[in-house]
């Protein structure tokens, strides 16, 4: 399945307007089986400033893009391994989009059975 969101909001104020912030997002699912899975989420935000209309510094431009992939597996009812990576990238006006981070990362889940 797939699913995707896109948002904007925008701040007017009597001096023209402060910020239009857009927000889209697309979450993407693949099941293989009732045991295992594969979800990806990508996310970008965009803010677009006027700087001048703020009593601070401010940029009046900042990106963000992020994007997370979780794969799934339940051995049995009582035990599931997950296996993920995600990423962060940071953009503004000097800087075009550039990776800030990046995680890989598992889990496995039990249920004790006393």
């Amino acid at each position: 399945s797939v699913a995707f969101d896109h948002t904007v909001e925008r701040l007017d104020v009597e001096a023209g307007r402060l910020y239009t912030a857009a927000v889209s997002q697309a979450h993407l699912f693949y099941h293989f089986s009732k045991r295992a899975f594969l979800r990806s989420i990508l996310q970008y935000v965009r803010y677009d400033r006027n700087a001048a209309l703020y009593t601070f510094p401010v940029s009046s431009l900042d990106e963000r893009f992020f994007t997370q992939f979780l794969f799934s597996y339940k051995v049995n009812p009582q035990t599931v391994l997950y296996l993920g990576y995600s990423d962060n990238y940071y953009g503004d006006r000097a800087v075009d989009l550039t990776q800030t981070d990046r995680t890989f990362f598992a889990k496995i889940g039990y249920a004790w059975v006393i």
